[in-house]
């Protein structure tokens, strides 16, 4: 791990590919919050059939930004090769070198966490080789997800992962 001075703490992971289910889809950033909570009430049910064992927490994916849209993907880690059952399809997290820091409390500031490993890679002449994941520490799919039901955004974690060359 290396401290920088821009309060964040990054962390070179070397990861296998992951399996996971998930659901890709292209929205506009002005509706990600709506269509992500969509999403993952779509795993949710997934998760819930007989066969399917989820083995991690929930992330979101980006793709790509461009023009107030977003490809996103919104997923969960799974043993074995899912099935596809309507939106949700087989996937896979990348294995390789990646870089991993964290971003604590609400998600108001997220874009900061993102800047400061934006900063990271430059400093440390690397650059990303895909888009960039959020695993969130702060819920999982073993219940229905429920924003009302979620703790208070304070004590969230959420780790952002960006794969790199």
């Amino acid at each position: 791990m290396t401290e920088q001075p821009h309060g964040h703490t990054f962390e070179i992971l070397h990861r296998d590919p992951q399996i996971t289910a998930s659901i890709r889809m292209t929205v506009a950033i002005a509706r990600l919050a709506e269509a992500q909570g969509g999403g993952f009430s779509e795993l949710w049910k997934y998760a819930r059939q007989p066969g399917v064992s989820v083995e991690g927490q929930s992330f979101v994916r980006y793709h790509t930004f461009e023009e107030g849209q977003t490809d996103v993907e919104v997923g969960v880690p799974v043993a074995g090769r899912p099935v596809s059952a309507g939106r949700v399809a087989s996937a896979e997290l990348p294995g390789g070198t990646a870089v991993a820091t964290w971003h604590l409390g609400s998600h108001d500031s997220l874009g900061d966490t993102y800047a400061a490993l934006d900063a990271w890679l430059k400093e440390h002449d690397r650059e990303p080789d895909g888009g960039a994941w959020e695993v969130y520490h702060w819920f999982d799919l073993s219940t229905r997800p429920d924003p009302s039901s979620w703790p208070a955004p304070a004590t969230w974690r959420t780790q952002l992962i960006q794969p790199m060359r």
